[in-house]
């Protein structure tokens, strides 16, 4: 009678190598991001400070404080209400993007949701950004976060699509409400995002092809890197299905059609009388120039930008960031709001799993 050998548990040594190989360069990747955000977080909030003492002192606190008083209450909900159908029409477009990843969410939960990602990128700039928040938790409820993640990052996509869709035409018809340097700064800007989001299109679609005939080695075996691939291939597919894509840029234009009216409510609440159709361009303008990473959130440079547009058709500088602060108090409040709903999730969650042993 002969005993057998039990066979191993313990990995080949080639493996334990590799895999520690693995981990030590996940970890120095993990250290190294984690230092360049803090050192990029001050950057950026040296700016935003240095942006708002300047805008500061070229503004008249006397005036400002005797304006606030007189401010219309009928158009200053008009542009609240405007704010509450942005909210709505960009979670429509998210869910059209969801649904093309074959993941059923309710549009209650996205607004909640999507007020929550507010909450996440005014409150806790240095941590988790709103979208990422939002993919995180669409994609821990549906088993799919690398769907998730793909509809959150197309939900801006297509919400670009829907504002040049409406902004391009309105430059051809308003240009002479602008001046030459205004318009040559949109359309720059509005090139390099849009070579930038085609880049990062190509890049997730030739992705896959390109791990298997480029890269080798440990890279390919990296957990992070197979998510790249994994939202690569998830993005590739979206753009295959042209009536989801239809749907969020549909309403990605309506979103931009609702801001629109969001700062017209707030001018009119001011006694400002600028036509609705400067803001057609006004705000895509300015939201271009804050999405650019030099400021926490873009505080700061959305409302030097506003200023500096403001001031092409003559608005003093004081009535200028009074509409744009009164945009920022609203931001703030759905954050609020935002974190409220997240500390009822979190509670919720915490008694589910005390109930659950």
């Amino acid at each position: 009678m002969t005993l057998s050998r039990p066979e191993s548990t313990i990995p080949p040594i080639n493996e334990q190598v590799e895999n520690g190989i693995d981990q030590q360069i996940s970890m120095e990747l993990g250290h190294k991001i984690i230092k360049k955000k803090w050192v990029a977080f001050a950057l950026r909030a040296a700016v935003t400070v240095v942006l708002f003492v300047f805008l500061a002192q070229s503004v008249s606190w006397p005036t400002l404080i005797m304006t606030l008083p007189h401010v219309r209450q009928a158009e200053l909900l008009l542009g609240l209400a405007a704010s509450i159908v942005c909210v709505v029409f960009s979670s429509y477009g998210w869910r059209s993007l969801l649904l093309a990843e074959r993941l059923q969410t309710d549009l209650a939960r996205l607004i909640n949701l999507y007020l929550v990602g507010m909450a996440f990128s005014h409150f806790l700039p240095t941590n988790m950004g709103g979208d990422a928040v939002k993919a995180y938790y669409i994609g821990i409820e549906s088993g799919n976060m690398a769907g998730s993640t793909s509809a959150v990052v197309m939900s801006r996509v297509t919400s670009f699509i829907g504002m040049l869709l409406i902004t391009f035409p309105a430059l051809v018809i308003m240009h002479r409400l602008f001046t030459n340097a205004v318009m040559i700064w949109f359309l720059w800007l509005s090139l390099l995002l849009m070579m930038t989001l085609a880049g990062i299109i190509v890049l997730a679609a030739f992705l896959p092809q390109l791990s298997t005939s480029c890269l080798k080695g440990i890279w390919t075996k990296n957990r992070i890197f197979q998510f790249v691939l994994e939202i690569g291939n998830a993005i590739s597919a979206t753009t295959k299905r042209p009536r989801s894509l239809s749907a969020a840029i549909l309403f990605g234009a309506l979103f931009w059609g609702a801001s629109f009216l969001n700062y017209y409510g707030y001018a009119a609440a001011l006694g400002l009388h600028i036509p609705l159709s400067f803001f057609v361009i006004a705000i895509p303008f300015v939201s271009i120039i804050a999405a650019l990473p030099i400021s926490i959130n873009g505080f700061g440079v959305r409302e030097s930008a506003f200023v500096y547009i403001l001031s092409s058709i003559h608005v003093p500088t004081t009535m200028s960031l009074l509409l744009v602060l009164l945009v920022d108090a609203q931001v703030i409040l759905f954050g609020l709001i935002g974190g409220c709903i997240y500390l009822t999730m979190s509670s919720k969650k915490a008694i589910s799993e005390v109930q659950n042993g």
